[in-house]
């Protein structure tokens, strides 16, 4: 009997034992850093450190001390302090558009979004960069204070191209990340994206993005769609407004071989004296000809007044500049010398009150193929117009980079809208029957993918005295009508 009693004090004790270790075990467990994670509700953003959501600085040339706090709330998870932070750094900087759409995101916070990215070349080229994330930011901040996409919000993801070299890096981070619906911008690698299923709308035209190969197989689905019209679109409307309205017939052309990337060089080169011959056969079907004297505004050695006298001792009536974005002085000096003797005509990387500011009573009359301007597709009342809704949230006008930007979030909204899913969105994109209306009027696309329409023509005109000039430069870009 005694024996047994010890056998029961045994087990008893053993048992005890057991559960102190099972309760220091589970102690242990509920105290480690990996279950902490486990159930932390806002875990750290992980992603490269040209990628954020909220919780890194891009444009750092739009820094506030708000703007770093509300970063820093973001980052730790604490949404409600990032809101009004970012709320803050609006009152003092109200044209920051990373701002509006980080206070977007943190509004969102943790719960469910529908996700988009957007490529911003914010290390090369900070002003189209900018441009371009206030025609987005707008989009989102509109969608999401109207309910969202069926309820659900979106949520963007900025992405910093600093140089065209990091395209496929860029790419590749994209096309890999599941939760992505949609990317806004230009890439190099559609086969990529085809692959992924994972739709890309450009703001601009399928020929004017440095470094991809723009050409998508019709029988292939497509998934890279271009808000802007194809390049030749625009060249071409130039062309026969020079020789059949302008009735100039003898026109030269200034090419700019000043850009570079990490592809060889001859390729770069090989593509400016594409555009001149482009030009050329677009110009002698309208019925004019094209003087043969070379200008290259890139050229190291290129002399302005060198050119001017060559091409007016050719006959040349018109001319025709063609300069990047990044180089626009070149053809700020040949207009200086050309002192008005031929007529002035351009692409829109020469729509920018930089051109108006620099430029002044030189550029007078300068002709420019653009995909949007102000005063075209009012079919609302004025009040209700983007180009009224732009200047009032950002503070003055805003450009037709901003304009197609926010065209390309309203493809994707009114896509997603049917459906929310990558293949969805790609399906009803692709439909021949598929529009939307934006800041630059019914969006629709080829089989190609490029857009149908979409070309304006604007002159550059001295601003009427005792009225508004939008500028502020004295000059103002007026529609052709």
């Amino acid at each position: 009997m005694i024996q047994k009693d010890e056998n029961i004090r045994l087990f008893i004790s053993l048992g005890l034992s057991g559960l102190m270790v099972a309760v220091i075990l589970w102690l242990v467990g509920k105290l480690s850093p990996q279950s902490q994670m486990a159930i932390n509700p806002n875990p750290p953003i992980v992603s490269p450190e040209w990628i954020s959501i909220g919780d890194k600085f891009l444009v750092t040339a739009d820094k506030t001390d708000e703007k770093e706090a509300g970063i820093n709330a973001f980052k730790s998870g604490n949404f409600s302090n990032a809101i009004s932070k970012f709320q803050a750094s609006l009152q003092s900087k109200r044209n920051d558009p990373e701002t509006l759409i980080y206070l977007n995101n943190a509004k969102i916070g943790n719960a469910k979004a529908l996700k988009l990215a957007v490529i911003a070349p914010i290390g090369s080229a900070l002003n189209e960069a900018k441009e371009t994330l206030r025609g987005v930011a707008q989009a989102q901040d509109e969608v999401n204070n109207s309910g969202g996409i069926n309820g659900i919000p979106l949520q963007l993801q900025i992405v910093n191209l600093s140089n065209f070299g990091e395209l496929n890096k860029i790419d590749d981070e994209l096309v890999k990340d599941s939760h992505l619906l949609a990317v806004v911008g230009f890439g190099r690698n559609e086969t990529l994206y085809r692959q992924n299923s994972l739709v890309r709308v450009s703001p601009g035209s399928s020929r004017s993005q440095s470094g991809q190969n723009s050409t998508q197989n019709i029988k292939e689905p497509k998934y890279v769609f271009n808000v802007s019209p194809n390049q030749e679109v625009f060249n071409q409307v130039l062309a026969e407004y020079i020789v059949k309205k302008e009735h100039r017939t003898n026109i030269a052309i200034c090419r700019d071989s000043s850009f570079r990337t990490n592809q060889n060089p001859s390729n770069t080169e090989r593509s400016n004296q594409n555009i001149v011959k482009e030009y050329t056969t677009l110009i002698n079907q309208a019925g004019g000809q094209v003087v043969d004297t070379d200008c290259d505004l890139g050229a190291a050695d290129f002399i302005a007044s060198d050119f001017i006298a060559k091409a007016t001792s050719a006959g040349a009536e018109a001319l025709i500049l063609l300069p990047r974005p990044t180089n626009i002085n070149p053809a700020l000096e040949v207009a200086k010398e050309n002192r008005g003797r031929m007529a002035l005509f351009g692409s829109q990387n020469l729509y920018s009150e930089r051109v108006l500011k620099f430029g002044q009573g030189d550029i007078k009359g300068l002709v420019v193929s653009v995909p949007w301007h102000r005063d075209a597709n009012r079919n609302t009342t004025k009040e209700d117009s983007f180009a009224e809704k732009a200047a009032k949230r950002w503070g003055g006008d805003v450009s037709p980079r901003t304009a197609t930007a926010y065209d390309a979030m309203q493809v994707i909204i009114a896509g997603l809208k049917e459906d929310s899913t990558r293949q969805g969105l790609q399906k009803v994109l692709s439909k021949e029957s598929f529009t939307t209306i934006g800041a630059t009027g019914e969006v629709k696309f080829s089989p190609s993918g490029d857009r149908l329409g979409g070309v304006f023509l604007v002159k550059i005109q001295p601003c009427e005295s005792g009225k508004r000039c939008a500028s502020n430069t004295g000059y103002d870009f007026e529609l052709v009508q």
